[in-house]
């Protein structure tokens, strides 16, 4: 189940973010967000990714391979694809693209099989498992006669290659007369059924099967349990492909299969297939809604499922957190790291039905307390809980440091005592404790385990926000090592002097070219022109790409499922930029040249104007400048004067007495163009009504109706 990390940074530019950093409401943040989770045990993280951490502690299993964390970024919130991703060295992966997924299903060229509309439950995927073992037995039948092999195995290939068609195949098995052939011949049958989903004729063809003997005896008594527990499962699936609830479910068809299940494994206790029947108990006790029942089996199940030393036991822990988690239910459940991922989980708001960060019983102290008996041996994650209840659920810091001692002075945490000492560190900038910020210091040479000292930079970084005083994390020798934190600062602290320090003095070539972006984008729309051309000398010759359109750069656009390392900034658009519309128009640093000796001309005002257009600055104010109240937009960062917007420059124009009759139906033209096509603002500066953008159309085709610019123009919007 998803959720969000414990600090969420908000967006820059751009869409959507992968990358959350604003600690809304104090600091308390416990949604969810499919993008997002951290290094520490968290209500908000994936639950499965809080699985991950607290078996790396109890087991040693991996968390992240160090040859893939030592490729692009490391983020510092992920979508739970991406840490399983980095458990994985770089070139090896299992994921496969939808040609290999379709091999492994054994489906035809461009099948539909999984598509939302197809009305299966995904019966195929054992279609190629179950083609070589049934392949395997029958060529190690003597009593099949060889004739009779060759059919019966082209006749398996075939299925094996369209099992999405095995409604539509028919089976020629007439010359197959010996009876264990015809036994192979009613399993082979019954297999097609069986992916065709027509699961009545199939459990008739496992039944044909019972008097023989050997595997397929075995085997089809095996498939006859799988068949009446597929027709159990189908008859709970709804309309949407959702399950229904317990109490709407076919509670006679789910005990048919409980009782064919058991009829195998009386048959055949040590059989081939009694651990996958023994462990399909978990299944049945999930459809009947059976909450203390399955709590008991996955307790047990995670207790034995240890791979000390590698990597942890995915499939138990995503079967887990499908079946046992979502409803937060503990009946049952003992097993003190099943316990504390749904306890974690309940700690998240309940929200409408808009939004599912979780809808069960919310944890109070007193649900709590009932659980201490089964964290007798793991006295520290229950000490966590305990926290992380008076935290997040109550807003309680200073109960936080009574219930968690300062421990930051470790050579390596575990996850469950980093989480500890990471949820002081936010207590102690809840109750603004003048030592904070020296915590979070101590805590560095601990965090050594992957996705931690990330985690401690961004509650460093946090804090120093929050004080006022970020920009001392850019300074020579900062413990702030990580990219994403760095270009952050860079990007919504630094000032003129801080941003052209680090345009020479960086520690990356993307952070340098980030401040220099930042520093003559900020020169140019803030008037600071002398500035600008000392500035702009640093970015050297650059060619322009074909396209001008705008690349969004920012650390708010960085999406660790997609991508490892960030975009670099388009610096290219202060090399040269001037615009095709005005043929008078120079560059950006001649340009800027004419407004240092003359901020008033009025042909180098329009190419300015130009160049932020044609070079995606509208709405830099919004994005970078901006705190928008009652319209007065503030300065930012250091930087004095009123941001520059394109619609000021066109209604100065309009004004102006110096102005020419074609520099006025140019001005007239962007202006009405700032509108479209939706009719909203696209220049900054107060919107007009559109009767007054109506009498600016009106004014250019009868002032200027020879002009370039009122031939051009057809509509107003």
């Amino acid at each position: 189940m998803k959720s969000t990390a414990w600090l969420s940074i908000a967006v820059v530019i751009g869409g959507a973010s992968g990358v959350a950093w604003s600690c809304a409401g104090g600091g308390y943040e416990t949604h969810w967000d499919a993008d997002v989770s951290s290094g520490m045990l968290s209500p908000a993280n994936d639950t499965r990714s809080n699985f991950i951490l607290l078996l790396s502690d109890r087991d040693g299993t991996i968390v992240a391979d160090p040859r893939a964390m030592a490729k692009g970024i490391v983020p510092f919130d992920f979508p739970y694809k991406v840490l399983i991703e980095r458990m994985t060295p770089p070139g090896v992966s299992d994921a496969g693209g939808a040609d290999d997924h379709d091999a492994a299903y054994g489906l035809s060229p461009d099948n539909k099989y999984f598509e939302y509309d197809s009305g299966n439950l995904g019966l195929c995927h054992t279609n190629r498992s179950g083609a070589e073992e049934y392949n395997a037995a029958l060529n190690d039948n003597p009593r099949v006669p060889a004739a009779e092999k060759a059919v019966l195995s082209a006749a398996r290939a075939e299925l094996a290659k369209a099992c999405d068609k095995a409604g539509e195949m028919r089976f020629a098995l007439d010359s197959v007369s010996s009876p264990e052939g015809r036994a192979f011949g009613h399993y082979l049958e019954g297999s097609r059924l069986f992916y065709a989903e027509n699961l009545p004729e199939a459990e008739q063809q496992f039944t044909a099967v019972a008097g023989s003997s050997g595997w397929v005896a075995e085997t089809a008594s095996y498939m006859r349990f799988r068949t009446v527990l597929a027709a159990a499962m189908k008859g709970t699936v709804d309309q949407w492909g959702g399950i229904t609830p317990p109490e709407k479910r076919d509670r006679a068809a789910i005990g048919r299969a409980d009782d064919v299940r058991l009829a195998y494994l009386t048959a055949f206790p040590k059989g081939r297939y009694a651990a996958s029947a023994r462990g399909f108990e978990r299944r049945i006790a999930w459809l009947r809604g059976d909450q203390a029942k399955l709590g008991v089996a996955y307790s047990a199940l995670l207790r034995t499922a240890s791979h000390a030393g590698g990597a942890p036991d995915i499939a138990s822990v995503e079967e887990a957190d499908r079946r046992v988690i979502p409803p937060g239910d503990v009946a049952g459940i003992s097993d003190p790291n099943l316990l504390a991922v749904i306890d974690l989980m309940r700690l998240r708001p309940k929200q409408g039905d808009e939004n599912y960060d979780y809808l069960g019983p919310r944890l109070d102290r007193a649900a709590l307390e009932r659980q201490q008996p089964f964290f007798k041996s793991d006295p520290a994650l229950f000490g966590y809980l305990v926290a992380a209840e008076a935290y997040y659920g109550r807003h309680q810091p200073r109960e936080v440091l009574q219930a968690i001692p300062d421990a930051a002075h470790q050579a390596r945490f575990g996850y469950v005592q980093f989480s500890r000492q990471v949820l002081r560190g936010l207590a102690l900038d809840a109750v603004g404790d003048r030592n904070a910020r020296g915590f979070w210091l101590s805590l560095l040479p601990g965090a050594t385990q992957p996705y931690q000292r990330a985690t401690v930079e961004l509650g460093l970084y946090r804090h120093d926000q929050k004080a006022g005083a970020v920009g001392r994390l850019l300074e020579t020798g900062s413990p702030i090592l990580h990219p994403l934190i760095r270009q952050k600062v860079i990007e919504d602290d630094a000032g003129p002097e801080l941003l052209r320090q680090q345009a020479t003095g960086g520690m990356t070539k993307q952070q340098r070219e980030v401040a220099l972006y930042l520093l003559l984008a900020n020169e140019l729309h803030h008037g600071r022109y002398r500035e600008f051309l000392g500035d702009q000398q640093l970015v050297g010759n650059r060619s322009q790409p074909g396209d001008e359109g705008y690349s969004w750069w920012s650390v708010s656009g960085y999406e660790p499922t997609y991508q490892t390392e960030l975009t670099p900034p388009p610096l290219y658009v202060f090399a040269n930029g001037g615009s095709a519309d005005l043929t008078a128009c120079p560059d950006v640093r001649a340009t800027a040249a004419s407004l240092a000796a003359d901020p008033n001309a009025i042909r180098p005002r329009l190419c300015l104007a130009e160049f932020i257009r044609r070079k995606g600055f509208d709405g830099w104010n919004s994005h970078y400048d901006a705190q928008a109240e009652a319209m007065v937009t503030q300065a930012r960062n250091g930087f004095p004067g009123r941001p520059l917007e394109r619609m000021a420059i066109y209604t100065a124009v309009l004004a102006s007495p110096a102005a020419t009759a074609d520099d006025k139906a140019f001005a007239l033209n962007r202006a009405i163009r700032c509108y479209a096509p939706s009719g909203g603002n696209s220049c900054g500066g107060a919107d007009v009504d559109k009767p007054v953008r109506k009498a600016w159309y009106d004014r250019l085709k009868a002032q200027y109706p020879d002009s370039r610019w009122a031939k051009d123009l057809k509509y107003y919007w």
